[in-house]
């Protein structure tokens, strides 16, 4: 990214808010020691809306130290020492790995080429959808996108769509959402333990996987039937033309599998099985021992047995490689940083969270836990239309998850109505790098792209009240 004379002005008003904000006099419990606590996460926020995630992050760490907070050996230890943090770099290669040896292309190639798509237009409509999603549970991500993106683009042009097509845009982002929506709904995923990191920071509390799936892939199933309900029924999109010639099956069925991909595949199933059987059957034989090697250590084994594994002489697995590639350095930093920060934030001498409920608490008393989660997934949902929502998780999820504990509220359905309403972010290109990644693609038209991300968080909203309440508290009361 160029540095130009906007950046500089931004990180101008990043010195001068860390400046005058400890420099204001205590008020409250707050302490000077926690205006100074402030002063850097104001900046840092500011940081993180206006330059980008990578720069504010680093100007947190050494701000702490600056402000005589806590030393930088602490801060950078607290940060980048965290389990979670680890584990979220380990599964960040993992997926790296499973690309690099073709499993994303095998399964993707595998899943668009059923004969069940071709029964009817709006069939395979749904089915790319669907195979979108399973990509994402299985951890595919953004490679998964591009390849879907790829057949739906070639179907459009043979289809004769339009660029901007009401159809085509729709498919565009509904390929991103279920990509996504399959990778939230998998909480040992890279961009899942992100929002869970911040949660278990906050309450100390983790999530088991089994029953955090049982809530999550009907709520992220949800969404996506209604979104497709919608688009065939309400707004009566023509799919007529939409359809797979024998051309575009006939190029993906000549895709030769090749032998690296298959040894991936069974490496992937096998992860897989690793992280969610011993939660789900915690005496079976070995459940101690995977338990034990978590999300790191069963992706640092899946990567380590790719990585000596040869095919006619070759390695099919350079980890240099996939290190070096796979890891997304600012959302690593951005979460790396907050957890100084909220250790700062909550530390008995700041005075800050006891100030912040004792101002908070006299209005939201009244509302009841219930009525003080929908009121918040509202707000959140609207504010991540405009704000990045990894942001606002990293600035909420520590002051509203106790908070609606102190109200009698369950801190896990708490988590997943901020969770799923700040991913049902795709209104505006400020909401997501999912939005982003939606509207800046050459295809879609912005006018749809604003209605389909703006019906995407209506649906979400109301699934979350009807459906995932109550299964969160079924599996977590």
């Amino acid at each position: 990214m160029s540095i130009t004379k906007k950046h500089y002005i931004h990180l101008g008003v990043m010195f001068i808010l860390t400046l005058l904000i400890s420099l204001i006099p205590p008020f409250g419990q707050i302490t000077s020691i926690g205006m100074k606590t402030l002063a850097i996460f104001v900046a840092v926020l500011y940081g993180w809306l206006t330059y980008d995630l990578i720069l504010p992050s680093i100007y947190g760490f050494f701000g702490l130290t600056v402000l005589g907070i806590m030393s930088s050996a602490d801060a950078l230890s607290i940060g980048l020492g965290n389990s979670q943090v680890v584990s979220i770099l380990a599964a960040m290669a993992f997926s790296g790995a499973m690309e690099a040896v073709g499993v994303t292309r095998m399964m993707a190639n595998w899943l668009l080429t059923q004969k069940t798509f071709r029964k009817s237009p709006w069939f395979l409509v749904s089915a790319i959808i669907g195979s979108s999603y399973v990509l994402g549970l299985a951890g595919a991500g953004l490679a998964a996108i591009m390849l879907i993106w790829a057949t739906v683009m070639d179907i459009a042009r043979e289809g004769n769509f339009k660029k901007g097509d009401s159809l085509i845009t729709f498919m565009i982002m509904m390929v991103i959402a279920a990509a996504f929506s399959g990778g939230f709904a998998i909480p040992f995923h890279a961009i899942s333990l992100i929002f869970t990191a911040y949660f278990t920071q906050a309450t100390g509390l983790t999530f088991a996987i089994g029953p955090f799936v049982a809530v999550a892939i009907p709520t992220t199933v949800a969404v996506l039937v209604l979104m497709v309900l919608c688009a065939k029924f309400i707004f009566r999109l023509d799919a007529n033309r939409f359809s797979m010639s024998d051309e575009i099956i006939a190029r993906l069925e000549q895709q030769k599998v090749e032998r690296p991909a298959k040894i991936g595949f069974v490496v992937l199933i096998l992860y897989m099985l690793a992280l969610i059987l011993p939660s789900t059957f915690p005496k079976m034989p070995g459940a101690a021992l995977l338990n034990a090697l978590g999300i790191a250590g069963v992706s640092l084994i899946g990567m380590f047995v790719l990585a000596i594994v040869s095919v006619n002489g070759e390695h099919i697995l350079n980890l240099t490689n996939v290190w070096s590639h796979s890891i997304d350095w600012s959302l690593v930093l951005l979460l790396a940083v907050t957890f100084p920060l909220a250790e700062a934030m909550r530390a008995a001498d700041a005075g800050i969270m006891p100030t912040i409920v004792g101002l908070v608490m006299p209005i939201v008393s009244k509302m009841g836990a219930t009525t003080f989660m929908i009121v918040c997934m509202i707000i959140l949902g609207i504010l991540t239309q405009v704000t990045h929502n990894i942001v606002l998780a990293a600035m909420f999820t520590p002051f509203l998850v106790p908070l609606c504990v102190q109200l009698g509220g369950n801190p896990y359905v708490m988590f997943f109505i901020m969770y799923f309403a700040l991913n049902a972010s795709y209104m505006t290109p400020a909401a997501s790098f999912q939005s982003a990644m939606a509207h800046a693609h050459e295809a879609v038209d912005a006018k749809w792209c604003y209605i389909y991300g703006f019906l995407f968080s209506i649906f979400t909203w109301i699934i979350l009240i009807i459906v995932t309440m109550p299964l969160g508290k079924i599996f977590y009361g």
